[in-house]
Parts: C-alpha cells; structure tokens; sequence
C-alpha cells in the first residue's frame, strides 16, 4: 500500500478530530496542528518515494518511518481523547472531590501527550532531515523504475501470445461489429483486469479481419508512452519507410502525413493497453472519420476510457473462462500440440483440475501455472507440490504474474488504495454487500468529503472507480442498477493481502504469529478457523478495526479481549453474546460501526448514548433500545428491524440518519417527517403496540429510496408518493384494498395481505420502470388476473406465491422483457399465459417450490 494513502487518511482523521473534539483536545491542540502540518509537509513527496521504494532500500525505510510515525500520532491523539472522556464522565457522576481529582490527572496526561507529541515533532524532524542522505529529494530521477514498469507491460503483451481458447462467440460478435455495422468510425473496446486476455483476442481478431481493410496498425501504447514513438509505430505500419527515414520528422509534421493518408482509406488500428482518456484524445486526432466504415479497437483495464472513446459503441467485458475453456487451454500450455484428453494421465488430472480451480477463470494464471506445469515431470507428486504452493507460483516475481496483476494498483489514485486493499479483509471466494463495504470504508475514515456531496454517494463514486478499472467485478446489482453485491479475484485479493501486511494495514488469521508482533497493529479479521487463545495472547492495543468470519465460535468476551479502547470497527455478526451488551462497549468512545447481527443480545443498557461517534448499528434480535440512541448525533444508519426504542427522538441530535429500520412506537410521533436525509425506511408493527404507522409523516421525506412498512392494521393511505423521485423500491405489507398513487420510478415492488383486486393489476402494468414485482400470500384475492397488451412493459421478474389464482391471462405482447417466472405454492392455478411456459421450464426452482399449469 502507497504510504501516501496512509499519511493521507491519518492526517484527515486527525483533522476532523480537531475540528470536532476540539473540548476534549483542550491544551494540546496546538501541538496536534503542528503535527498535522509536518505530514502534510511529508505527503508532498510520499507518492514520488513509494514508486522508488521497491528497488531501494534506503527508500523503503524512510517510508516505512514516515507510515509509523503517523500510526504513532495518530494512537496518542486516540488515547488522550479516550482519557478525556473518561475523566469527563468521572466528574458527572461522581461530583466535586472526584472531579477535582480527576482534573489533576488531566493536568498529568496533557503534560505526558504534549512529551510524546514532541517526541514524535523530533521524529519527523529527524526523518525529514535523512530525506537528502536517502537521496529522496530525488524524486524525478525514475527512469529506471519506469523502463521496469514499461517492460511489464510489454511481457504481458507478449506473454497472452497463446492461441485463444473460448471467446468463440464474442470473436464472432467482434468480427461482425469491425467488418459490417453503421458507416461511421466505430471504437470498440474490450474492457477487463490484467490476464483476462483482452490482448489475445486482439490480436486473434485482428488477424482475421484486416484484410477487409485498405491499410491496418496494430499498436501497443502503454501507460508511458510518447507521442511521436507511438506515430512512428503507426506509420511503420501503414507505410514502406524504414525507421531511420521516419525519425526525420517531428510528431507534427507525421500526425498530418498520417491523418492525410488514412482520409481515403478505410482502415483499421488496435490500440493495445490504453491506460488514460489523454491517450486516446491525442490519438483520435490523427484518426479520422470518413464514414467508409473505419475501425479503431482499443483495449484497456479502464471502463471509463472505453465509454470516454465512443460512447454510441457498447464496450466489451472480458468475462473469466469456464471450467471447460480453463481445461482446454491448461493443457494446452502443457501439452503443446497434443490431444489433451488422451495425453493426461488420469492419476494426475483431478490435482491438474485443482490446481486450475485456484486460477478462477483468469487466462494469465492458467498460463503461467500451466508453463510451470509443462517444465516438471507429470506425475502426482511433482504436480502435488505445484498444488499447495499455487499462490506463492502466481505473486512470485520470477514469472511476473504478480506484478502484472500490480500495475493497476500502483496506478490507483491515493485515495482508492485504502479502499481496495480493505477488501482483502473478506474471505476468499465471499460476496461482499455494497452496503456495508460502503459502512466500513467510511467509519474508517478512508472518504473524502468533496463539498456538500453525502458520504455514502463519495464512497459509491469510490466503489464504482474501483469496478471501472477492473479491481473488482460486479457480483449482483439493484433493480435500479446500483451494485447489490461486489467480488474480487482470488489473485487480485492476494495482491491485497500482501500489500497490506508489508505495510501494517491489516492481518488476518493466517498470520496471527507474524504481525500480531506488531506494536501497531490496525485491523484484523478472525475466520473460523482463527485459534483464538494466540490472538487473545498477542493483543494489541492500536487495533482499530476486527472483522468477524467465524460464525458462533467466537464468544463476544473473548472478542473484547483483543483490542484496546481506540477500536472504531467491531463487526460482530454472529459472535457468541449472552443477552446484554457488555459494559465495556460503552469505554469505546471512537466506535464508529456496531455490527451485531444474529447475536442473541436483547438488552441494550443505556450507556449505549455515550458511543458519540457511532455511525452504523445493526441489529437483528429482539429488545429496546433506550432513548439516549437519540444522543448518538453522528448516527447515520440504524438497522433494528426488530427493535424498540423508548422516548422520542431529538431531531437536532439525529439529522444525519439516512437508514433508520425500527419497530413502531412513540418515537414516530415527535420528528419522523423532519428526517428528510432519510434514504431507507423500515417500520414493523409489534403485535402489543400501541401505535399505527402513521403514513402521514412520511410525505415529506423525498430523499427516500427504499421503503418497507410491515403493517397488522388496514393501510390507510391519505397520501401519495408521486413525488419521491428516488424512491425505487417498496415493500408493503397491510391490507390496503387500493393502491395509493405510487412513485415514478418504482422498479420493485412486493405486496404481502394486501387484499387487492383486478384493478391493481391495471394500475400495475402501467408502470413504465417496474422491473420486479412480487405478490405474496394475500395480496391479490381475486380467482383471474388479466395482464392486458403491452402492460409491463420493462417487468423481468414476476414472483406469486400462496395465491388463490386460477386463471391468468395475458394479452399479445404483455410483459415483453420478461426473463423469469416463479410461481410458489399456487397449486389452484389452472390457466397460464402460453408466453411464459418457456420461462416456467427453464426455472430452476425445485419442484416443490414450483406448480405449472395446463
């Protein structure tokens, strides 16, 4: 990880620190700023100095000092608020005499911080002063480093030589797309991370079609490139001059030879490596559209740059090879020109079907293990011990894999770097909820305020920057295409995992022994694997963040003992908690996010309002909460579906809440409609409450996007939503009888004993963006639903379940996009539309979930 991500995030956090506990940071404010000034000062060089730092030494330790001494700075700050609090909370409650006592302690930790505030001040004096003899000053002197990267990419080019193996289809789309297709000069992209192969089937491609056009160039551009060399390249293409004749003239002059010699032709240029929208703005110039159906293809990690070149012209997403493809390429780099399913012997195959599992689809992988693979004796003790080190083969430096994968890492802007190596966190193969990776990344302090924008829509830009340049894939999305689900390649979370521990950022439990060492460790995340007593026995009192994987076999006691008072992020999903929260949550004042999900704790005691940084709070068991939750100003989602609170809220104290997930009560009366930062809203109705929901509050809060009313009373609506423009998806579950008028752009929809009629489904099928609609047990009464012509006109999911339908018609053309039925429990339905059956027999639910009709 780029020490300049580190200094960077520090430096914010002790700022916003400043700024906010500005009380408690009485008498050492001053020396706080000066520290915040001097790393600032150190950031200046830091990006320069990380790019250096591989190759030497020298570089690497001023670096890594630079990386200490803002953890330093940063866990003295932590402390002395954490003591601040403490006396804070002594004085209220323990009157005069120990108030007294506790300001003559304060007095001793403001004189012990302001000594190791100066200590650390003589630190960065020091660092800084070795910055000339570690020759740092330096820092344009990189040509080395930049030959080296350049080299690189120019392996990788070279290396994804190997016939292509699957692609048969997009190679067949491709070659459609460059040969036929609208007149104008058309730029196709092909898009995806490092190893996916987007130079292979380029360069296949290529080969296949240019001579369909009157002249062609195939290009490689790299991230350091020049102009004038990738012009003479062109021109050593697409004419007979030698070298020595080109360099005769400047860019200038051969970029108006070029434009001038391509104006009549049709011609055809790939763009290999495209790195940046500068590059490609410099070349189009030269490039120009003739409408005789030119092409320019270019390939890229970078989805922006491909929507930035042609914005008419979809780019193509590199997707990962089957485990068929896999096969077939595997054995080919290891059988060269042979018949793979003959020469494999079949005691070696299932450890060679391992060892390619561990490849995950990516073509790089599978030819750099299949070439190792090829060098050995095939027997299953050679390729068992290529098996179980497959990882150490793939970042090993002697076949570049790593590094490849690396580029885009270390082309990542500073602030990303946090963020995708935070990723290596999770565990390998999971899909990680956009939501709470979003929570995460912001309770750690990693996004950036830009304006007045909301952090949540920061951290969104952040995750999408990050999926544009191929450092994770989309797993699932919304109905309203945001991203439901993230992952990332097995190779790719390697990479962070390496990263991070080289650089104290994060451990996990395979590397409980070596880091936890560590006097400054940050994060860690337990598996279930994890043996608990070696990381109970290496605490670590900088910890920061724990993660939790290991599903109940952790106790919250034990969990508790790891860290000290500073931890900002406790996700314990799953952990094994008695009923109450323990007392000693309450000491953490830093805490940020609370992840208490599928935990049996129902009793949440009232020292809960002292965690004043508290950002996020999931729960999902039963209990009250008490009314000091109110006092938690920076609460920004509360997820407590199941939960209570007493009092009423104070809507000064809770205007940064976007989620707020709670079971109906008083608090409702007295703020609801003020909420209107509000994103998410969940009521559930409590058999014993007294209180109705009261839709009547939730007219004003526009900002909503989901919304969910589990109601046991008749559902009045005395409103409408057709003003919430960002309200996209409804679950609402009451008996109603009549739709209220609904949002613009709704785009799912579940209805639960809503006891509506035939008119609905004529109110339904109006919806231009509904894209999912379910009907659960009561909500639709009537024995016939009739979906008339063109109704649904964008649905994709249709959803009926324990409903007494008998006939459902639909007219010619109704429901044109749809993908997939689901009929659950229907078991009356007699009549189906014949347009569905299709979708019906393709459904993979099983047969007990399913019921067709005839």
């Amino acid at each position: 990880m780029a020490t300049e991500a580190v200094v960077s995030f520090v430096v914010r956090g002790l700022a916003s620190l400043l700024n906010e506990e500005a009380q408690l940071l009485y008498g050492v404010h001053d020396e706080v700023e000066s520290i915040i000034r001097e790393l600032r000062r150190m950031q200046c060089l830091l990006k320069d100095a990380d790019s250096k730092q591989k190759g030497d030494e020298r570089v690497r330790n001023w670096v890594a000092e630079i990386r200490d001494v803002s953890y330093d700075a940063e866990d003295i700050i932590d402390t002395f608020i954490v003591s601040q609090t403490a006396s804070k909370t002594a004085r209220r409650r323990r009157g005069l005499l120990v108030g007294r006592l506790s300001d003559i302690s304060e007095l001793r930790t403001r004189y012990e911080v302001g000594k190791e505030i100066r200590r650390i001040k003589l630190k960065i004096e020091e660092i800084s002063n070795s910055m000339i003899t570690y020759g740092v000053r330096d820092v344009n002197d990189q040509g080395g480093q930049d030959a080296t990267l350049g080299e690189l990419r120019r392996f990788s080019a070279m290396f994804e030589e190997q016939d292509v193996v699957g692609f048969q289809e997009e190679r067949s789309i491709l070659k459609e797309r460059l040969i036929n297709g609208e007149s104008r000069r058309c730029v196709i992209s092909l898009v995806g991370m490092g190893g996916a192969g987007k130079t292979t089937l380029a360069k296949k491609v290529y080969r296949e079609v240019k001579n369909n056009f009157d002249c062609h160039a195939f290009i490689y551009l790299s991230q350091k490139y020049t102009i004038t060399d990738v012009m003479i390249n062109i021109v050593e293409c697409i004419t007979s001059l030698c070298r020595e004749e080109i360099e005769k003239r400047d860019e200038i002059e051969w970029g108006e030879k070029i434009s001038d010699h391509l104006r009549e032709k049709r011609y055809l240029v790939v763009i290999d490596d495209v790195w940046t929208m500068k590059a490609w703005e410099m070349l189009k110039r030269i490039l120009p559209d003739n409408l005789n159906k030119s092409r320019v293809v270019l390939t890229t990690r970078y989805k922006k740059v491909a929507l930035g070149a042609d914005r008419l012209s979809p780019p193509h997403e590199m997707r990962f090879l089957d485990s068929k493809e896999g096969w077939e390429l595997f054995m080919k780099i290891i059988f060269p020109g042979g018949n793979a399913s003959v020469i494999c012997p079949s005691e070696v195959e299932e450890t060679g079907r391992q060892i390619l599992a561990k490849c995950h689809g990516l073509p790089l992988a599978i030819e750099v293990l299949g070439g190792l693979l090829s060098t050995r004796d095939v027997t299953l003790s050679e390729w068992s011990k290529v098996l179980t080190s497959v990882r150490w083969h793939l970042s090993g430096s002697s076949n570049h894999c790593g590094e490849i994968l690396a580029l885009s890492y270390h082309d990542l802007p500073h602030y990303l770097k946090p963020c995708f190596l935070y990723l290596g966190l999770f565990p390998e193969g999971s899909e990680i909820h956009s939501n709470k990776l979003i929570g995460l990344w912001i309770a750690e302090g990693f996004i950036e305020q830009r304006g007045n924008a909301v952090l949540e829509d920061v951290a969104e830009d952040y995750l999408n920057e990050l999926i544009s340049r191929s450092m994770i894939q989309v797993a699932s999305r919304r109905c309203n295409g945001s991203v439901r689900t993230c992952c990332i390649h097995d190779l790719l979370r390697d990479l962070s995992i390496s990263e991070a521990i080289q650089n104290n950022f994060f451990t996990i439990d395979n590397d409980i022994n070596t880091n936890l060492s560590s006097t400054s460790l940050r994060r860690l995340a337990l598996y279930p694997n994890t043996e608990m007593h070696k990381v109970i026995n290496r605490s670590a009192a900088t910890l920061r963040s724990m993660l939790n994987f290991s599903e109940f076999r952790i106790h919250m006691q034990e969990l508790l003992k790891i860290g000290g008072k500073s931890i900002r992020v406790l996700d314990a999903e799953r952990v094994n908690t008695g009923r109450t929260l323990p007392k000693k949550i309450g000491e953490f004042v830093h805490l940020r996010y609370l992840n208490l999900r599928s935990t049996r704790i129902n009793n949440f005691p009232i020292f809960m309002g002292n965690l004043s940084n508290l950002q996020t709070l999931e729960l999902t068991c039963h209990g009250t909460l008490p009314n000091t939750i109110w006092n938690l100003e920076r609460l920004r989602h509360l997820y407590a579906y199941r939960c209570d609170v007493d009092g009423y809220p104070d809507v000064d104290n809770i205007r940064n809440i976007q989620t707020l997930c709670l079971v109906a009560g008083s608090w409702m009366e007295n703020g609801l409609d003020k909420m209107t930062k509000l994103r998410k809203l969940g009521i559930t109705e409590d058999l014993m409450s007294e209180h109705n929901v009261r839709f009547d509050l939730i007219e004003k809060l526009f900002s909503l996007r989901s919304l969910k009313i589990m109601n046991l009373s008749p559902i009045l609506f005395s409103m409408s939503f057709a003003h919430h423009l960002h309200l996209y998806k409804m679950f609402l579950a009451g008996q109603m009888r009549k739709l209220p008028d609904l949002p613009p752009y709704l785009s799912k929809l579940t209805l639960y004993f809503s006891q509506l009629e035939q008119d609905a489904i004529a109110i339904l099928e109006k919806l231009p963006h509904l894209r999912i609609l379910r009907l659960w047990e009561g909500s639709y009464c009537s024995t016939q639903m009739i979906c008339s012509s063109e109704g649904f006109p964008q649905l994709e999911f249709f959803q009926l379940q324990d409903l007494e339908l008998e006939e459902w018609i639909a007219g010619e053309g109704a429901m044109p996009s749809l993908k997939n039925v689901e009929l659950l429990r229907c078991s009356h339905l007699k009549i189906l539309p014949v347009s569905i059956c299709h979708l019906l027999k393709q459904s993979k639910n099983d047969s007990r979930k399913k019921t067709s009709g005839s």
